[in-house]
């Protein structure tokens, strides 16, 4: 499943820059970023690509990496549309909607994960826990609000705040630099 979403998380990226090379105007901007997640409880990597559709709307596919913490490793795929309500050549905010995709891997060593803290303890533990590992993913929705501001003719500075409903709900904020091809 989780190979099947980035086949087509590249495919739709790869539209978008065809699309782009035909225009003399690119509408493409792609960039990468740190984000927090609450219930995830770590950073993470992001690399996130922007479509300018219209004046008003814009397709933003992401991928991030979250930081493995507690045994558990996460990332997400995000499609999301966004709504431009107020855009002007220094600065743009809009509105945030789309559909999430969150992976979660679950890898623990039995009684390496915890070393020498159980003392004398710690092979009789390892001999009851065994190696476990498990993996799933969740879908979900995402609302939430950004913005974007100009750092020079071609490089902008994004933030970004949205919440993901679903099984696995959380807030995440996210900051990072778009260059506009």
């Amino acid at each position: 499943m989780k190979n099947k979403v980035i086949l087509l998380f590249a495919t739709v990226l790869s539209v978008c820059f065809s699309l782009t090379t035909q225009a003399q105007d690119s509408k493409i901007m792609a960039g990468a970023g740190l984000k927090y997640a609450t219930d995830i409880s770590t950073m993470g990597i992001e690399a996130k690509g922007v479509y300018l559709a219209s004046d008003t709307w814009e397709i933003a596919p992401a991928f991030t990496y979250y930081f493995k913490k507690n045994n558990v490793n996460w990332s997400t795929l995000d499609f999301d549309a966004h709504y431009v309500f107020s855009s002007d050549d220094k600065s743009t905010f809009y509105a945030i909607g789309g559909l999430n995709v969150t992976f979660w891997k679950w890898d623990f060593d039995g009684a390496d994960s915890y070393g020498d803290e159980y003392g004398e303890y710690s092979d009789f533990i390892g001999d009851l826990i065994t190696d476990v590992d498990d993996s799933g993913n969740d879908v979900g929705f995402n609302i939430g609000v950004g913005s974007r501001f100009a750092l020079s003719d071609k490089m902008y500075f994004n933030a970004d705040l949205k919440y993901t409903i679903g099984n696995t709900g959380y807030l995440s904020a996210g900051v990072g630099l778009l260059y506009h091809f």
